[in-house]
């Protein structure tokens, strides 16, 4: 893609670090075999002798919201580089990177909403629910483990694990699948989890890992947009809980490490496009498009393919490039795996991505008023969406990573 050769899209790279060598460096450090490079060997060289390990994911904390916090906040002085959020740049494919240790190319997390093919319609991957009307997957013979194949790995850690989430999300069939048999602790201010977090380390016996997840300030974003008071006050609070925490933690004297990015960045959404229930491209698919607002997974019906090409450039080649699968698996967007044969069935025929600030949705999926209402979003390659933080705590300012 020519977006690529001009740095208007951010094409990842094993070059590059990326949120999954993070992630598989803590997954190493805390005894879970996975496969091993250079970046997951500089992560987890970072984390040696630390006896508690509490990996945060701030949800929309991307480096641009980083660069414009005070240079002595918590956060700026231990952000180490900027990595490589997954693609798409969602909160579902990150944070099933998390539950996994593997890239979408294999776990098949694909999007808010993936294609679930005995039921031919995307499926809201958070909710467990059918998109386009709300109906419970178990409802309709679909399990948790239909839609997530992988098996979550914090149940295979050589640590006591746990996971620290939001009271809403906690008992969540996919929180309950991520977890395996570890603890789920329910927070409800990040002030909470803070507090939660710290009493856990105070009492625990042995080594400790701690899965951290907040909203903030992804929700702020959505609402208002990335340069309005509420993302940067959210942004904000969440340092000084950080700091205070650090400051908590060190009085304990057990070796501890703070590591926290996210699952992506914030770009201003210019337009909203949507595409109707009784559009004429809806009659050459065989089911609803699936993945986000700025990539889209199109199962095209046999023989219809050329019609679908001609008539989506037509309508939004101005602000969408078109790929064949087979185009896109080449490029390797989804992670350098060789794709698993769920996220084959997932991503279909064709897949859309934004070119610039336009967001498309399928009008027949819950949640229209919403999306209309959105000032900013995510899930596609821009640099404000991919680029997100890699930040160490804990210890002096860590060597031997590029800045």
């Amino acid at each position: 893609m020519e977006a690529f050769q001009t740095g208007a899209l951010v094409r990842p790279s094993p070059d590059h670090m990326g949120f999954l060598d993070v992630v598989r460096g803590i997954a190493h450090a805390c005894g879970v075999p996975v496969p091993m490079t250079d970046h997951v060997r500089a992560v987890a060289s970072h984390l040696h002798g630390a006896d508690h390990i509490i990996l945060l994911l701030a949800d929309g904390l991307g480096i641009e919201a980083i660069d414009a916090m005070p240079r002595s906040s918590w956060i700026r002085r231990h952000t180490l580089r900027s990595i490589h959020a997954p693609f798409p740049s969602t909160t579902t494919s990150a944070v099933t990177s998390i539950a996994t240790a593997e890239s979408p190319a294999t776990h098949a997390v694909t999007g808010w909403w993936v294609h679930v093919p005995s039921i031919q319609a995307p499926a809201t991957v958070f909710a467990h629910d059918r998109a386009t009307d709300g109906a419970p997957l178990g409802r309709l013979g679909v399990g948790i483990r239909d839609l997530c194949p992988s098996p979550p790995m914090i149940p295979t850690m050589a640590r006591d694990a746990a996971l620290v989430q939001p009271a809403d999300i906690v008992d969540s069939a996919y929180t309950c699948h991520m977890a395996g048999d570890a603890p789920r602790l329910a927070y409800g201010t990040i002030e909470e989890a803070a507090e939660v977090i710290l009493h856990r380390i105070m009492n625990a016996s042995g080594p400790t890992f701690t899965y951290w997840y907040t909203s903030s300030p992804d929700r702020e974003e959505h609402e208002h947009g990335t340069a309005a008071v509420h993302a940067h006050d959210a942004s904000e609070r969440l340092d000084r809980v950080l700091e205070r925490l650090s400051g908590d933690l060190a009085e304990l004297r057990r070796p501890f490490r703070i590591v926290g990015t996210a699952d992506h960045g914030h770009l201003a959404l210019e337009p909203h496009l949507e595409l109707e229930t009784d559009d004429a491209l809806m009659h050459d698919l065989l089911a609803p498009p699936a993945g986000d607002m700025r990539v889209q997974f199109w199962h095209v019906r046999p023989g219809q393919h050329e019609a679908f090409e001609a008539g989506f450039r037509q309508r939004y080649g101005r602000w969408f490039a078109l790929l064949t699968a087979a185009e896109f698996e080449d490029l390797g967007l989804l992670g350098a795996e060789t794709w698993s044969a769920a996220t084959r069935e997932r991503v279909g025929t064709h897949v859309s991505i934004s070119l610039g600030s336009a967001a498309l949705r399928y009008a027949g999926l819950r949640g229209r008023a919403g999306y209309r209402r959105m000032r900013s979003g995510h899930s596609g390659l821009s640099r404000s969406e991919m680029l997100v933080p890699l930040i160490i705590g804990g210890e002096e300012t860590p060597r031997g990573f590029d800045h």
